[in-house]
């Protein structure tokens, strides 16, 4: 049977968005009649054998395939098992905790019949009142690839992208990332090598959900992803010498800011810039972790709630600068007793706080968390290391406390 559109979404640990993904792509079907005008598939791939995925059995207006993955091969071997399985001439790679407008499909497949376009890209939210890209900036540097080389990847998520599935690079169907993050980097530096472009739907379609989860891909790992991506593009000499040379320079750049690596002098920046780099990095993960913190608040959720759920009820702070002073004010009066912080530098004018450095004997407590946003990995390892307590950044701590959070609370589809 001839497919027009295949909505491919990979699932992990996915069961539980299945019912609103099902009835979003139904609200799609139903828009204008879609489903007279395309035959319209929904490829699931559960990426989590453990989970048996339970389609709902009615009468959709679309087909569904349901793709049960002997074992976890992560996001982009999951994309491509879909895209193999897909018979559409159009492919959209949906998350599974996405959210579209009814009018998604029907507007961005109207946009590329019309500009008979390979890729096209929609407008939409990160986040309630944020815009996923402002037109003055972005049409001069969604198709310029150096850009996406030297600085970072242009575009949100692969929900926002239609694609005629023929202008795939084969490349990329070949070559599977096994570190999850960036295979869709991958897909459009590859497509502008080879001379596709993206046309611009300026209909705000498509939702970024900003809530992060426990299976989330944090820094380090789509620092990690990234380095693979440039590995695979040098194996297959896709990029030209000073294509892959501006690559390297914002690997370089990531690492510095996220894991504290010096970079060579040869890049040719000098110490002032990159510290004022570094500071700027710091800073922004602050705001975007007091900001997750502010709506759990706003929630009526409380982090004592989670340290007595799990009986954490003696806790050590790690970092004793302006986000431990705030998790140790929160906590006073909890139930949740605050044994001593963790700092170098840190003095408590008030008397009332032990400090400590990370050399000394500490004493047994529940539970440490880290509250710094530097080189927190290599903190929590040696914590780890040097005593028995469970360790847990303060970021990890919020993703765990907002983990039952609705994604409809913001953006009813």
């Amino acid at each position: 049977m001839k497919v027009d559109i295949s909505v491919i979404i990979p699932l992990y640990k996915g069961r539980k968005f299945c019912e609103n993904l099902l009835s979003m792509l139904e609200k799609n079907c139903l828009y204008q009649d879609m489903f007279k005008k395309c035959k319209i598939e929904l490829i699931l791939v559960n990426d989590y054998p453990d989970e048996k995925i339970l389609v709902e059995k009615k009468n959709w207006h679309f087909n569904i395939l349901l793709i049960e993955q002997e074992k976890n091969f992560g996001i982009h071997h999951s994309r491509v098992n879909g895209i193999n399985h897909a018979r559409g001439e159009y492919i959209i790679m949906l998350d599974q905790d996405d959210l579209v407008r009814e009018n998604w499909l029907y507007s961005q497949w109207h946009k590329m019949v019309t500009d008979n376009s390979d890729y096209c890209i929609c407008n939409g939210w990160l986040g309630r009142f944020r815009v996923l890209w402002e037109e003055k900036t972005f049409a001069g540097r969604v198709n310029d690839l150096d850009y996406y080389l030297s600085v970072r990847n242009n575009i949100c998520s692969p929900g926002q992208v239609m694609i005629r599935k023929r202008s795939i690079p084969q490349e990329w169907l070949e070559h599977i990332q096994k570190c999850n993050g960036a295979d869709d980097y991958l897909l459009w530096i590859m497509a502008l090598k080879k001379n596709n472009q993206f046309s611009l739907n300026k209909d705000y379609l498509y939702y970024h959900t900003p809530q992060r989860n426990p299976d989330s891909i944090g820094e380090t790992e789509m620092l990690e992803s990234i380095k693979e991506m440039s590995e695979l593009l040098d194996f297959i000499g896709l990029l030209e010498k000073e294509e892959l040379s501006l690559l390297n320079r914002q690997i370089a750049r990531r690492e510095y800011a996220n894991c504290g690596i010096q970079m060579k002098t040869t890049d040719g920046i000098n110490s002032e810039d990159w510290n004022w780099f570094s500071r700027y990095i710091k800073f922004q993960k602050m705001f975007y972790l007091m900001l997750d913190w502010v709506k759990i608040k706003n929630r009526g959720i409380k982090i004592s709630e989670f340290f007595k759920k799990n009986n954490y009820l003696n806790i050590a702070i790690y970092g004793m600068g302006y986000i431990g002073e705030c998790l140790y004010d929160e906590l006073k009066g909890s139930g949740i007793q605050v044994k001593y912080g963790i700092d170098r530098t840190a003095r408590d004018f008030k008397g009332e706080l032990p400090i400590y450095r990370i050399e000394d004997e500490l004493e047994r407590v529940d539970m440490i968390v880290v509250t710094v946003m530097e080189n927190t990995k290599n903190i929590i390892d040696k914590l780890k290391r040097d005593g028995e307590y469970p360790v847990m950044a303060i970021s990890e701590l919020l993703i765990a406390l907002g983990d039952n959070y609705t994604n409809g609370e913001y953006y009813d589809s």
